[in-house]
């Protein structure tokens, strides 16, 4: 099995911040990762200041995005973290896809 640890400048913009995560795990998948591994808070700035702002459901922009990249990657893909807004509440969550594009894990920080 092949690791790719991803490490990425991180931008006010959702948008580009998930555009360069996706470029990033082609790539990784390119050259032979089985296992692509995000940073924490690779969609959004870091900090609680941020989560309201940056937090979405589940299923959601970036849940779908990276499901969508595992399955066309072929990769097992541990999504680092976003904010989550479930029920009111703000979380610092992490989810695990398979290469099906299949969740296989939900942490929530």
């Amino acid at each position: 099995m092949k690791l790719a640890l991803i490490q990425c400048a991180v931008s006010p913009s959702k948008e580009k911040n998930l555009e360069r995560a996706c470029a990033l795990i082609k790539e990784a998948a390119q050259n032979g990762a089985n296992l692509v591994c995000l940073p924490e808070c690779f969609n959004a700035p870091y900090g609680v200041n941020y989560f309201n702002q940056y937090a979405e459901s589940i299923p959601g922009c970036t849940s779908d995005l990276l499901s969508k990249n595992a399955k066309e990657n072929n990769v097992y893909l541990i999504g680092g973290t976003f904010p989550e807004r479930d029920d009111g509440k703000l979380f610092n969550t992490c989810l695990a896809y398979g290469p099906d594009g299949k969740l296989l894990a939900k942490h929530r920080k």
